[in-house]
């Protein structure tokens, strides 16, 4: 892992691939680090696709990056995360988000104009109140004995719409072992802010061409305002699964074949402004 500083912390990263490939940058979602996302997208990037230069940073207050409790804020991390990027590229790096890192994507695009986005249940809003989410699953398979349950912990029995142990174990995977008391102060007080700040997306300031993939079964972030803010975006696509929820990554069978294609477009060149 590398550090770069972005002023009162830093941001730890971690970097695969040529450096004069085309870089593509990919946000986490909220309480995870960089391997949950380095975990699902490393397997798309061998053969031709080794070409492109691949950056997973964490968070401030996620992974290795710092935690500085006094910037335990939505718009800190913003600006810390725009730091990052302004610091480390000259011209704008494509981005992968998930969760609330897909949220941070698109705020950074109302300021930076990246060639394209591939955003997975992103929220549309900080408080989580706001939303619009199922009440429930409407539909859900469970193939799990009642041993594998006993592994499982109560976010992925909520969330999972597809209880597989392929699904559990990639699940698994992706959550960071230990417990880690600073982390934990951080994440909880941010998540506290955010829901008081209450931050929404302005669609008029981003002109980065979009890809929404959403879960309909997605009782965390929802699925219907995506659909409403990729109608109100200059470039944008959307797509919208019945039979998946929060975990699309895992659960998604077009998953990624979209991502693929998503990645292909993104490596046909376009003229774009630098980061200014």
């Amino acid at each position: 892992m590398e550090k770069y500083n972005v002023g009162r912390s830093w941001i730890a990263y971690d970097a695969i691939g040529p450096e004069t490939g085309r870089p593509v940058v990919f946000l986490h979602g909220a309480t995870v680090d960089h391997v949950s996302m380095k975990n699902t997208f490393e397997p798309y990037f061998r053969g031709r696709n080794g070409k492109n230069r691949r950056i997973y940073p964490d968070f401030p207050g996620h992974g290795d990056s710092g935690r500085p409790l006094t910037r335990a804020t939505i718009p800190a991390l913003l600006a810390d995360t725009e730091s990052f990027i302004r610091g480390n590229f000259k011209e704008p790096p494509a981005l992968v988000g998930y969760s609330m890192g897909g949220f941070v994507a698109l705020k950074l695009a109302e300021k930076i104009r990246f060639p394209s986005l591939f955003l997975i249940a992103p929220p549309v809003c900080t408080d989580k109140s706001k939303l619009i989410r199922p009440a429930a699953l409407t539909i859900f398979s469970d193939e799990l004995t009642q041993a594998q349950k006993g592994t499982a912990d109560a976010r992925y029995l909520r969330l999972a719409v597809k209880r597989t142990a392929q699904t559990l174990d990639r699940y698994k995977a992706d959550i960071p072992a230990g417990f880690f008391p600073a982390r934990f102060a951080y994440q909880t007080l941010l998540l506290r802010n955010a829901a008081a700040e209450n931050i929404r997306i302005k669609p008029a300031l981003i002109k980065s061409r979009t890809t929404f993939l959403v879960g309909q079964q997605d009782t965390l972030t929802g699925y219907r305002g995506q659909f409403e803010l990729s109608s109100r975006l200059k470039n944008s696509e959307y797509h919208s699964f019945y039979d998946c929820g929060h975990f699309l990554p895992h659960e998604c069978g077009q998953f990624g074949a979209l991502f693929r294609e998503w990645l292909r477009t993104d490596n046909t060149p376009v003229a774009l402004p630098g980061i200014k």
